[in-house]
């Protein structure tokens, strides 16, 4: 299997090792222009573009995924859960795993087939390898890599053809991974960093939009996680519909609903040792990292603490002096400031669009029907 590079000594789980001292440059600076789990419009059109080049409406797919642009500019975003259901509309309308961006198809039964043999290993490892063996035999186009380096693990993902390779293609696939590997795990899955090969992914320098984790420049599009995971075994409920019940079961643990929100976020710590011990790590290692992939634990937090404050403003009624008692800051005015800074807009105006948005029972409703309509 090939070895991915990510740091100094890496080990691929088949023992060959790679020498790599400085891949991991510095990335991006934090802008903070927006929270994470708030997508640009201009982002999703990208994931739309082989369906286009194969004859199939952009209003057409907008309206099934339930996608409706205001400005028509980059003030249009969208919910996470919104682009899981254009993805899933996509595979549909193109018959096709990859969406039609690539020139050989990926059977859309892939996927799920991986879920199972993922589900019916030993161990998380093993089942990542059988996975990889299953991409190598049945995908034309989609590669898996899985080694690892000290105390983590590394999955990378190559998506290519004969016009060369597809940052974007890999991204969807990799983001698709993370969704069965949070239902295996029956946690949102800890991701240490992000690494992209897409120049234009927005998240470049900040916490992933689904995966959380701070996205940074790579020569492979991959994340890392703790190595211990790997011997984590499955759930021991037996699981079917793989194509459905999977993924259902990630998103109700990533976008909970609007009363499990509330409560989550509400109960919220951010400090340094909550978080590192979420991912399996020392306060200093976690630190570390951090500093490693973008400008810092403070400017990651800030980011963290931009999206609990648009969930609260999108899912409660509460006021500003309600939420900022909530998160820590000493007055509604130094929210206010914040948010202001973060993303050019008070709070009562981000409130006002944030309820404009889809509701998310109606999102699910409409997931679980395209879902049931792609073959598997």
């Amino acid at each position: 299997m090939q070895a991915v590079l990510l740091g100094p000594e890496l080990t691929s789980l088949d023992g060959s090792s790679a020498s790599l001292s400085s891949r991991l440059s510095g990335c991006g600076e934090v802008d903070g222009s927006m929270a994470y789990r708030s997508i640009p419009v201009s982002w999703a059109k990208r994931h739309a573009i082989g369906a286009l080049e194969r004859g199939v409406s952009l209003d057409h797919v907008f309206e099934r995924a339930l996608i409706a642009p205001r400005f028509g500019d980059d003030r249009d975003h969208i919910s996470l859960l919104q682009l899981i259901l254009l993805d899933a509309v996509l595979v549909l309308e193109t018959a096709d795993g990859a969406h039609g961006i690539m020139r050989h198809r990926h059977p859309p039964e892939i996927g799920p087939l991986g879920f199972r043999i993922l589900f019916g290993s030993a161990n998380l490892g093993d089942g990542l390898l059988a996975m990889a063996k299953l991409y190598e035999i049945s995908s034309p186009s989609i590669r898996l890599h899985l080694s690892t380096e000290g105390d983590q693990a590394f999955l990378a993902i190559q998506a290519e053809d004969e016009r060369g390779e597809h940052t974007l293609e890999a991204e969807i696939q990799l983001a698709y991974l993370y969704l069965g590997l949070t239902s295996f795990l029956g946690r949102p899955f800890p991701v240490s960093w992000v690494a992209t090969k897409d120049s234009q992914h927005f998240n470049i320098g900040a916490p992933h939009y689904l995966m959380r984790g701070p996205v940074k420049p790579h020569n492979c599009t991959g994340f890392a996680f703790p190595k211990a995971l790997l011997a984590w075994r499955p759930p021991d409920a037996e699981i079917d519909e793989f194509a459905l019940r999977p993924l259902r079961c990630a998103i109700s643990l990533i976008e909970p609903s609007p009363d499990q929100r509330s409560r989550s976020v509400s109960n919220q710590d951010l400090r340094v040792g909550n978080l590192a011990a979420s991912h399996m790590m020392a306060p200093s290692t976690y630190r570390r990292m951090i500093a490693s992939t973008g400008p810092g634990f403070r400017r990651f937090r800030e980011q963290a603490l931009l999206e609990a404050t648009l969930d609260l403003l999108g899912t409660t009624s509460w006021g500003m002096e309600a939420i900022a008692a909530n998160l820590g800051y000493s007055d509604a005015g130094s929210l206010r400031r914040f948010v202001k800074r973060a993303t050019g807009r008070t709070p009562s105006e981000l409130r006002h669009d944030l309820g404009m948005a889809v509701p998310p029972a109606r999102l699910h409703a409409r997931l679980r029907e395209i879902l049931t309509l792609i073959p598997k």
